[in-house]
């Protein structure tokens, strides 16, 4: 099913040219001469009543209430101006002062992770064929493959600590969570299950890790020590829950459902009880990534797009103060990460 999914969303990709220390990180070093300072084309909105808020300038963030005071970066994916397909960005957390990050000719570049530390940024790409995974300089220099395989490698997420990185793989026919050195080396498989395990996500201490399953059907959200060890189911709709995220005081689990038919963004405690939705509408909200305080969560919604993207939101805790962050006529895409 998630092998299934990469292959889609390259598709869609290509045709449109897109915590707390477990999911997110510290400050990233300040942009250098490897990086590019762009300049977004003019505000032209789609055609949609349900769009709110007002034009953001490239040089100011806000919305419907003026500028906003978001602290941090984010790191995300857009194809705005991008011939050669998707590119990595990162912007203030107001969504101001863009720089690209990746100038890949092939391929697009897909769910970005700030390092615990800020200085780098973990992703996967399709750019040699299959998808690998990627490290990159925060300042857009030093672009390093960590995998090399002719199987499908994804999901990148650092270990607070910063030594680690859990990621999905299909290499043993079906996907499952592997673990390797942050440099790439000593790739260590810690599920072993006959459906697909993906999506990893380490809790702040370190000891566990959050992660996505079909093995009872739809995917649900599993949770495990972070050997491996220990696997227990913490989510039991009919439906599809998955891209889990702990908060970074590991006290709450933000993640996406199929439930109402289509994406929308829940909370569960850690240990799965306490399920609430936080996000409402009739068109998808997905993909949430919690600030490095725990007070926010960034998303990704197609509520003002009328093709298959969608822009950058950030919202309370409590899904209260929803916010469009970035307006580049629809072309951002999956995961965001803060820090």
């Amino acid at each position: 099913m998630f092998r299934r999914f990469i292959v889609l969303f390259s598709v869609v990709l290509m045709a449109l040219s897109v915590a707390g220390l477990s999911c997110a990180a510290q400050p990233a070093q300040a942009p250098t001469e490897n990086s590019q300072a762009v300049t977004r084309p003019p505000l032209t909105l789609p055609t949609n009543p349900s769009i709110q808020g007002t034009p953001i300038p490239q040089t100011t963030g806000g919305g419907a209430n003026g500028p906003l005071a978001y602290a941090g970066k984010l790191v995300f994916v857009s194809g705005t101006n991008d011939v050669g397909g998707p590119q990595l960005y990162t912007s203030t957390a107001n969504g101001t002062n863009w720089i690209k990050l990746t100038s890949n000719t092939q391929g697009g570049e897909r769910f970005p992770k700030w390092s615990p530390d800020g200085t780098k940024v973990a992703f996967y790409s399709d750019m040699t064929g299959n998808t690998q995974i990627y490290v990159i300089n925060a300042d857009g220099s030093n672009q390093v493959q960590l995998t090399n395989n002719k199987f499908n490698d994804s999901f990148p997420a650092w270990s607070p600590d910063g030594t680690k990185i859990a990621f999905t793989s299909n290499r043993d026919s079906v996907e499952q969570i592997y673990i390797m050195n942050a440099d790439g080396s000593i790739q260590v498989r810690i599920t072993n299950n006959s459906a697909d395990d993906a999506g990893p996500c380490w809790s702040p201490d370190g000891k566990k890790i959050v992660f996505q399953s079909d093995r009872d059907g739809n995917p649900k959200i599993y949770v495990m020590d972070a050997d491996g060890s220990n696997q227990t189911k913490l989510s039991s709709t009919l439906f599809t829950d998955d891209y889990p995220a702990w908060s970074p005081d590991g006290s709450q689990i933000v993640f996406q459902s199929s439930e109402l038919g289509h994406f929308e963004i829940y909370l569960m405690k850690a240990d799965g009880s306490g399920r609430t939705r936080i996000t409402g509408g009739n068109i998808d909200n997905k993909y949430p990534a919690w600030s490095p305080d725990g007070s926010k969560i960034v998303f990704y919604s197609k509520r003002d797009c009328t093709n298959d993207n969608g822009e950058i939101y950030i919202m309370n805790a409590d899904g209260t103060g929803q916010t469009r962050i970035t307006r580049s006529d629809c072309t951002d895409a999956g995961l965001t990460s803060w820090h």
